[in-house]
């Protein structure tokens, strides 16, 4: 047997040395086998309340205004980043890649860079937009990516006084210019659309998040529809009891320039995200959802919203199951099974359990030494934030 094996090994070796001699070098060898290596991150969250919740950013940009991304990257991007909506939403007022592009065009141009005009000068969009949204569609269409991509823009002014807002869901993107913020944003509403006050902090003094005498006249007018209470990783406490008395919509977007990887990569956490929670993935559904507050912020894996909200997504996502009952010492075992995508530091008393995803952890309870009563599996929820910068406490519904 092992005279015919080493006869065999020759024989293997005298072909391969025949082969060579001949020059029969393969041209092409692929040494990795998988076919699209890049994989989608599914981000798994449950059904609340009937509605099924999407993973949306209503603010990015691209290169055709001051990003590093065109349209098509960035929904190929949303897509593997496990979104099911994106809103692309480039500046209003002025597209500093597109000269980016003229001043290269210029050697055909003899030479001299073809002309460039701002919004305010042209009293009109400096640049087709809806082309710009088309591209988007088009990538989502060729991609075979399900989701809804949103037409939107950026519009700015001073932004000590006024700052920027968003608008989403509009008809016609390249007719909605105004030297007026108001009448600009009047024509949004006209068309149907949505208004968001962008990152309410930026470029004000000392930080503050305070309404300046023109926003309390936009906002008194109902032009807003909805603030963002995280943008990036910048989360704005004050925001969320503003919306929940003025019943204004909570978004978390990452207002993207460069790549989220660059960003969320490196944090180990997803992008900033709007929950939504909505019937489908149609642009009415979502729209509903939105008008009707329907919303969580996620950011840095932390959760922001409605106390309601909250505590019915967290009940959603952990089963609480009494696993043991213990007479004599006078305890209850309970088995929390954490069903979604997403992390929930849960505290009780002075001790924390990090339910991370698809994992389950034991919780044993005593009784309260006044009552004499089981204490229940009610934890406070620190990596979720409601109004006036507080963790929520939430009791887990027991699973029968």
């Amino acid at each position: 047997m092992r005279r015919l094996f080493i006869s065999l090994l020759f024989a293997g070796a005298s072909i391969v040395g025949a082969t060579a001699q001949k020059g029969q070098i393969p041209h092409v060898v692929p040494l990795n086998t998988h076919k699209n290596v890049a994989k989608r991150t599914e981000i798994i969250l449950p059904q609340v309340n009937g509605y099924n919740v999407y993973k949306a950013d209503f603010h990015v940009h691209t290169s055709y205004s001051d990003a590093l991304v065109t349209p098509s990257g960035r929904v190929t991007e949303a897509w593997y980043d496990g979104l099911d909506i994106v809103a692309i939403t480039d500046h209003y007022e002025g597209t500093t890649g597109i000269r980016r592009a003229l001043k290269i065009a210029a050697p055909i141009n003899g030479g001299k860079p073809f002309e460039y005009k701002y919004t305010r000068e042209l009293g009109k969009a400096c640049a087709d937009f809806n082309a710009i949204h088309k591209e988007a569609v088009m990538r989502a269409k060729k991609g075979g990516f399900p989701m809804l991509i949103v037409k939107g823009c950026e519009m700015g002014r001073e932004p000590k006084e006024f700052g920027h807002f968003n608008c989403l869901f509009v008809k016609d993107l390249n007719n909605l210019y105004d030297e007026d913020l108001f009448v600009a944003l009047r024509n949004v509403k006209n068309q149907g659309g949505i208004v968001i006050h962008n990152h309410p902090a930026y470029r004000r003094p000392k930080g503050t998040t305070e309404k300046t005498e023109s926003h309390k006249r936009l906002y008194a007018e109902g032009l807003i529809d909805g603030v963002e209470c995280a943008n990036g990783l910048k989360f704005y406490p004050q925001m969320v009891r503003r919306c929940l008395e003025e019943k204004l919509t909570m978004f978390g977007n990452t207002d993207e320039h460069l790549l989220t990887s660059y960003r969320f990569g490196v944090n180990t956490c997803f992008r900033t995200m709007t929950l939504v929670f909505a019937k489908e993935l149609t642009e009415n559904a979502v729209k509903e959802a939105l008008l009707e507050d329907r919303t969580l912020v996620y950011v840095g894996d932390n959760l922001v919203g409605e106390e309601t909200l909250l505590k019915d997504f967290l009940n959603a996502a952990v089963t609480c199951k009494l696993v043991k009952e213990n007479a004599r010492p006078g305890n209850r075992i309970f088995m929390l099974t954490n069903l979604s995508s997403l992390t929930y530091d849960l505290c009780i008393g002075k001790t924390t359990y990090k339910l991370e995803p698809f994992k389950s952890t034991t919780v044993t309870l005593g009784k309260n030494k006044k009552t004499g009563k089981y204490i229940a599996p009610k934890f406070v929820v620190e990596n979720m934030w409601v109004a006036d910068y507080k963790h929520p406490s939430i009791e887990l519904t027991l699973d029968k």
